[in-house]
């Protein structure tokens, strides 16, 4: 297909106009894209426009088809995946004939270490097409001082930075003439052959340049953009980039073997829910994007709060990736201020972080972690009492002092919210202090949480609500709102970011939350049964727990449900399963059982949990038709297995002994 001066062209199937919007989020929605380990993060939209942290440039991509151009921020029809539930996005863009194919992922360049991101476009359709790349550089900063955009031997630069790297060499340029814009004559095929040798730049706006490149049948082309370090464009190296080799950087199926490779560290889990198992995975690999920094940041380069920074690393531990909440933890110690708080104003950044640090200890047995932090957590919880202590001071004042939270906590609801951190962040406090011996600090946060307990009791105040870290109520229903919510690129959005981290965090422990409760020395398996998994197969691997690594599996015999697990560690513990047997419990690594067919009466089960629950703090028991033999299957023989592909099964002829 030959685009060029003479030869008409069909229309863009959108208006000129919307073409020299910067940064077009199509429907408001991105997926970040990023490395771990060495910064350089950029966004693609739910069309596939491309667009850096640092804001130097936009890429668009149109298509010259057998019916007309198709322009991917323009409308044209582009469906969504990711590879293999990793950071690699597919954006194809449906024309007559087939689909063009944009694939971007993120890499590390091996010679220079810098982070990169590559882009390739791949005609899948029987016919010949064009293919135009667009490239937007916003204003600059005053009209006495112009953005200039270059081009020589396939490398695209922006006041003099590499913008990008293309594998060969454009055919035509679309670009700004005689008042018409890049996209006009483009569209008219009036693209000419020459770039100018002294740039194109805009009088005033964004300036644009469109790079034509011939595509036939299954033709590739690759584009390297590099990545700024920092988000700020200013780490790059002009004279490094110039080393980067296009045709050399890891190709994608190796980068997806190396997030798959970071991905195996993490649990799995499934449960009878569509596409749980592709959500986690992605989900997990964006947290790990989200986390790449010491600093979590939103998008373009904004730093979460405080209780967000606590939720993340509490995710990452519950999904395996100790070593990166651990480095969270340490970078958070660097914000703790001098009175030992982590925001003023807000009570919940300091009581999560003596929470994060509990729950990373608790899991992980890094009894050293928690000996190394022991001043840090005494500091934050004395800043703590000093919050709480105005009503036993002055008794006419309001419990707890007035501070800012989170938006959707009204102001009358902040106090109550307040202290049920509070308690979490005394009990973790306790916990830690007691392991890393020291008992006076001990004495003094017991004695604060009983005032707390008194002073809740006092003001009316609930010890259940927001801030109590209970499962939700309504956890399945949430959890099936952020399936169909997230696909097809699990990334949700918020009111502040497109892909919010905080969101990417909340979905992932909910999940957790549904699956295993490990509070206070039990270990509480699949405490979010409902009666819609009924008959279903379950099935947990490698679960990170306070008692080790946690692997259970449940199979149907009849309204029966056959329950295997086995636990990994030398953690004491105690299992139950209270949602679907609360009289059943166990101390034993290893074993096997048939629970009690489940009664689904919500409010009487509720009830019945709660008082299991409390009576396992005084006594603990072992269900009569619970089975320990040394000879049991492992779990591990379920990863073989097609644990969905069999709805209920049917009971082994020998009554139950064997379920794997």
């Amino acid at each position: 297909m030959r685009v060029g001066p003479g030869v008409a062209s069909p229309p863009m199937e959108h208006d000129t106009e919307s073409q020299t919007v910067l940064n077009r989020d199509g429907d408001g929605r991105w997926v970040l894209l990023g490395t771990i380990g060495a910064g350089g993060r950029a966004k693609v939209d739910r069309h596939g426009l491309i667009s850096p942290e640092d804001g130097a440039w936009s890429l668009d991509w149109w298509v010259r088809a057998e019916d007309r151009w198709h322009v991917a921020s323009g409308g044209a029809l582009v469906r969504q995946s990711l590879t293999d539930s990793t950071p690699v996005v597919v954006s194809a863009m449906r024309v007559p004939g087939g689909e063009i194919e944009q694939r971007a992922w993120t890499a590390i360049d091996g010679p220079t270490g810098l982070p990169v991101l590559v882009a390739e476009f791949e005609n899948a359709t029987s016919v010949p097409v064009a293919l135009a790349l667009s490239f937007t550089a916003p204003a600059g900063a005053s009209p006495t001082s112009p953005v200039t955009m270059t081009y020589s031997e396939s490398v695209v630069s922006i006041n003099a930075m590499v913008a990008a790297m293309f594998s060969r060499q454009p055919s035509r340029f679309g670009i700004d003439i005689d008042g018409r814009s890049a996209q006009e004559l483009t569209v008219a095929g009036d693209a000419v052959l020459t770039f100018p040798a002294e740039g194109v730049r805009a009088s005033a706006g964004p300036t644009t340049a469109a790079f034509v490149f011939p595509l036939p049948h299954t033709a590739v082309l690759r584009v390297v953009l590099p990545l700024s370090r920092d988000g700020k464009g200013t780490s790059s190296n002009g004279h490094d980039l110039d080393r980067i080799d296009v045709t050399s950087l890891p190709p994608r199926d190796r980068v997806v073997s190396g997030w798959k490779a970071q991905l195996a560290r993490s649990p799995r889990i499934d449960l009878p829910e569509r596409q749980i198992e592709e959500a986690l995975d992605a989900a997990r690999a964006h947290l790990l994007v989200h986390v790449a920094a010491d600093d979590p940041l939103r998008w373009p380069s904004l730093p979460v709060d405080g209780l967000e920074r606590s939720e993340l690393t509490m995710a990452l531990d519950e999904q395996g990736l100790s070593a990166e909440a651990e480095r969270l933890l340490f970078a958070a110690i660097d914000l703790q201020n001098a009175d030992g708080s982590f925001d003023a104003d807000r009570l919940d950044a300091t009581a999560s972080w003596i929470e994060a640090v509990g729950r990373h200890v608790a899991i992980t047995g890094d009894v050293v972690f928690a000996e190394a932090s022991v001043e840090r957590i005494a500091s934050a919880a004395h800043w703590l009492a000093k919050r709480q202590r105005g009503s036993r001071i002055r008794p006419s004042r309001a419990f707890f002092a007035a501070g800012e939270g989170p938006a959707w906590i009204s102001s009358v609801d902040r106090r109550s919210y307040d202290a049920r951190w509070t308690a979490r962040a005394y009990r973790s406090a306790i916990s830690l202090l007691d392991l890393s011996h020291q008992p006076d600090a001990v004495r003094a946060i017991e004695r604060h949480l009983e005032e707390l307990v008194a002073g809740m009791d006092l003001y009316g105040f609930s010890a259940v609500g927001p801030g109590d870290g209970e499962r939700r109520i309504d956890a399945i229903e949430v959890l099936r709102s952020e399936l169909l919510e997230g696909e097809p690129l699990w990334a949700w959005p918020s009111a502040i970011d497109a892909h919010d981290p905080a969101r990417t965090a909340a979905f992932l422990r909910n999940v957790r939350a549904l699956v295993v409760d490990d509070r206070n020395g039990v270990v509480d398996l699949l405490p979010g049964f409902g009666e819609e998994w009924l008959g279903q197969p379950v099935a947990m691997l490698r679960l990170p727990t306070v008692a080790g690594s946690v692997s259970y599996a449940l199979r149907w015999h009849g309204a029966r449900p056959a329950l295997l697990w086995e636990v990994d560690g030398d953690r004491p513990f105690t299992l139950t399963c209270l949602a679907i047997d609360a009289d059943w419990s166990t101390t034993e690594r290893r074993g096997e059982v048939l629970l009690a067919a489940p009664v689904l009466d919500h409010e009487h089960q509720a009830h019945h949990e709660h008082q299991a629950h409390h009576e396992l703090q005084v006594h603990e028991h072992v269900h009569e038709h619970d089975h320990t033999h040394s000879d049991h299957a492992h779990l591990a023989d379920i990863e073989e297995s097609e644990v969905s592909s069999k709805p209920v099964a049917k009971p082994p002829d020998d009554g139950g002994g064997s379920f794997s």
